[in-house]
């Protein structure tokens, strides 16, 4: 809360030596004043959870798809190596490059955004996944099988479990990018309802106080998303506090 205080402190203060044009930087009171009416009109609040749900729809689905191959990649070190080159490859494409590719084939709608959201999201998901199986200690496994574990059990309850870490910080790195990829491709494509939008149609009316008020909604969002899966993460993975 310091830190935030802090940043608001130096903005007010640029806005009273007048450094940058009252155009292009409305002083917080005005931004705020301008949070607290979109608020109370339920105008960005609709946006934001038009966002959000775009959002954890396509994490929720790229969780589907790439923690579990990311998992079947690390556990099978041969079909990891064969399919290394072409993760690579997809890795490299931008996401928002296939957007026009998704309106061609899905048409202006929900669907298009959120394949989008996948092919970004799903390959970092099944990458961590994949380094956490690969990091699992060689010992913990042989061990497990010494112990007369079979393969499901040694899968689903040693090596999922030393992969877990990994899974969330790749869960968090796509969900971040996932906000990114929904404001952008709401901005492209100019939905009816998103953040994204809303920040192209203030800029057109050259109401700077409901843009900052946009892009601070979307940096909420995603600061949430972020500490939603930290509080979880701990949760979860409880025997961590304990290393």
């Amino acid at each position: 809360m310091l830190a935030f205080a802090t940043a608001v402190s130096f903005w007010q203060i640029i806005c009273w030596l007048q450094l940058i044009n009252p155009m292009f930087l409305p002083t917080p009171y005005e931004t705020f004043k301008e949070i607290i009416y979109l608020v109370c009109k339920d105008i960005i609040l609709l946006d934001a959870a038009y966002s959000l749900k775009r959002v954890l729809t396509g994490g929720a689905v790229s969780f589907l798809i790439g923690v579990p191959a990311g998992l079947l990649l690390g556990y099978y070190e041969n079909l990891y190596n064969y399919v290394e080159c072409l993760i690579d490859f997809f890795r490299s494409i931008p996401p928002i490059i296939v957007f026009p590719l998704a309106l061609l084939i899905f048409g202006i709608g929900e669907v298009s955004r959120i394949i989008v959201i996948v092919f970004g999201c799903a390959t970092i998901m099944m990458l961590h996944s994949a380094v956490g199986v690969r990091n699992s200690p060689k010992m913990r496994v042989s061990i497990a099988k010494m112990m007369g574990a079979k393969w499901h059990q040694v899968f689903s309850r040693v090596i999922i479990f030393d992969a877990l870490p990994q899974i969330f910080i790749g869960t968090r790195v796509s969900l971040s990018l996932g906000v990114i990829i929904e404001v952008v491709t709401e901005m492209l494509a100019g939905a009816k309802h998103g953040l994204g939008s809303r920040a192209v149609y203030a800029q057109i009316a050259y109401n700077t106080p409901e843009l900052y008020a946009t892009i601070i909604f979307v940096g909420l969002i995603g600061f949430f998303i972020n500490k939603g899966l930290i509080l979880l993460e701990d949760r979860v993975i409880y025997w961590r506090k304990g290393i």
